[in-house]
Formats: C-alpha cells, structure tokens, sequence
C-alpha cells in the first residue's frame, strides 16, 4: 500500500464477505520494530464489521519527521476478531483472531523516476551461504522471485531504500554466475525480469 505525501490520507476497504458471522475488526500502524507510536493512525481504529458489509480505513500522516529522499515502510495491522455467542452450537468451538499485515510505503514528493526504475540499480554480493542485495535507490523493493543460477530461492523478502538485505543461502549453495529477479510493483503483480552478475 502507498501513501503518497502529497495526498491527505491513503484508504482501504475491509470487506466481510461472511453471511452469519460478525467481526470487531482492530487496526492500528507500527513501524519494522513493532513500534505503533508512528506518525500514522487508522480511522476507525476499532468498529464491529457485519455480515456482507464493507467499511473503509483511512490512514493518516499525523505530521511526523520523516525522511524526504527515500521511502519509509511501515506495517499496516488490521485484526479481526469473531464474535462470541453463548449457544449450544458454539459451545465446543475454537474462535482465532487473524491478523492480517500489509506492508505500508511512505513515498514523498520528489523522489525521481519509479520503484522499477530502480530495479536495474540493485547489485548482488555472495559471500558464502548469504547474497547480500544492495539498493542504492529512493524507493523499497520487494522481490518476487530470485534465482541464482536458475535455482529459486525459497525465501526472498525486500530491499530498503538507500539500504541492504541479506538472504540465508542453502547450505552447500556452489558460487553463482548469475541472479535473476522480479519485483512486485505498486499494483501488487510481478514486474519484469531482471539479470545480474554476481558479485
């Protein structure tokens, strides 16, 4: 999800797609530390969500100091909790609460060019079982899909702003020639591929 600085909010839509069942539904943003005092907050942090009905949340920038020549990523945590009901149809039954996290894209103005604009930046150092992935870009990247030498990794994950990631190789992983990689864009589908030598 993206907000951009110069909007006044970004917004989604919960959907209850359940027939019989209620939700209380709790929201909230935290930062990669699990920080939730962030310069975000959801509207409406907690409401009950009926059964086929949809309400929209609205984030908020509440004036932090955040940074203007990169992205900022945070967690956008929406919970939903069934309701309880003392009848006998339920009285051997296990209720659980799913949380749902979306990644959340602080983008201020002026960044140049776009998250795949920057894909072709990234440089990949193998130094053992790790790849290190270096982004000297404004925007995060998250990958979709890496393979070294043509053998997918299992576990990718995303790349910081101006920042690096390190995956966790297969044990006995031969040194790698070549990566080759794609990115989920904004929209949330695979960009292009992308090769690179390994370094």
């Amino acid at each position: 999800m993206i907000y951009h600085a110069e909007k006044k909010e970004a917004s989604l839509t919960v959907q209850n797609k359940d027939k019989k069942e209620e939700f209380l539904i709790q929201t909230w943003v935290e930062d990669a530390g699990g920080n939730k005092k962030t310069s975000f907050i959801v509207t409406p942090p907690l409401f009950r969500l009926d059964p086929l009905k949809d309400n929209i949340l609205r984030i908020v920038n509440i004036g932090g100091v955040l940074p203007q020549d990169r992205e900022s990523v945070y967690w956008l945590n929406v919970k939903a909790i069934p309701s309880h009901s003392d009848n006998a149809d339920t009285a051997n039954v296990l209720q659980i609460a799913v949380r749902t996290r979306l990644k959340l894209f602080y983008r201020p103005q002026g960044l140049t060019g776009t998250p795949e604009d920057n894909a072709p930046l990234l440089s990949f150092k193998q130094s053992g079982n790790q790849l290190v992935v270096t982004n000297p870009g404004s925007y995060n990247l998250s990958f979709d899909h890496v393979a070294l030498d043509k053998k997918p990794l299992e576990k990718t994950g995303m790349v910081p702003a101006k920042g690096t990631l390190t995956l966790t190789l297969p044990a006995n992983t031969a040194r790698a020639a070549q990566v080759e990689y794609s990115l989920i864009n904004d929209f949330g589908a695979s960009s292009q591929s992308y090769s690179h030598v390994v370094q």
